[in-house]
C-alpha cells in the first residue's frame, strides 16, 4: 500500500500534535485548514443575524516555531463583497491549550485581530473567538500540509 507524500506528513503531523506533551515547547510548526465554523460547513455565515450577514469563504492559519501565527481569511462582506484579510500575531501553547494575543483594536482600525483562545489535538485546532464573553464563534481547523 502506497502513501501519497501529503498523506504521509499528516500522518507524522497527526501524531507530533496528539503526543503533544503538557510540559513541552509552547510552539509548533504547522499549517490548519478552516473545515466548519459551529459545526456548519464553509462557506457558512460567521453569526446569525437579521438582514445581511458576512460569509466566511476559506480560513488557514499557519503556525511557526518561533510563536508567530498568521490567519489568511477570506470572506463575503455584506457592504464590500468578497475581501482576503492577513492577521498576523504571536501564540503560545499549554498543555492542548493554545492563545493567540490580541492587539489592540480601537473602532477606527479596520480588520482588527482581537485575541482567540483554543485546543490543539490530534490534528485538530479549535479556536474560540469572542471565548470571554456568553456569544461566541468556535473555527474548526484541521491539520494540513504546510504549503
Amino acid at each position: 500500500m502506497r502513501l501519497s507524500c501529503q498523506k504521509v506528513s499528516l500522518l507524522l503531523f497527526a501524531s507530533i500534535i496528539a503526543c503533544h506533551d503538557p510540559t513541552g515547547p509552547s510552539t509548533i510548526s504547522a499549517h490548519f485548514v478552516l473545515q466548519s465554523i459551529n459545526g456548519r460547513p464553509l462557506p457558512t455565515y460567521l453569526a446569525a443575524t437579521p438582514g445581511p450577514t458576512t460569509t466566511i469563504i476559506s480560513s488557514d492559519l499557519t503556525l511557526d516555531k518561533a510563536g508567530n501565527a498568521v490567519i489568511i481569511e477570506h470572506r463575503d462582506e455584506m457592504f464590500h463583497g468578497e475581501q482576503t484579510s492577513t492577521y498576523a500575531t504571536n501564540y503560545e501553547i499549554r498543555g492542548f491549550e493554545i492563545q493567540l494575543h490580541p492587539q489592540v483594536c480601537l473602532a477606527i482600525i479596520p480588520d482588527c485581530f482581537e485575541g482567540r483562545a483554543g485546543t490543539v489535538f490530534n490534528g485538530r485546532l479549535n479556536m474560540t473567538i469572542n471565548h470571554a464573553s456568553d456569544f461566541h464563534i468556535v473555527y474548526e481547523y484541521r491539520a494540513a500540509a504546510n504549503p
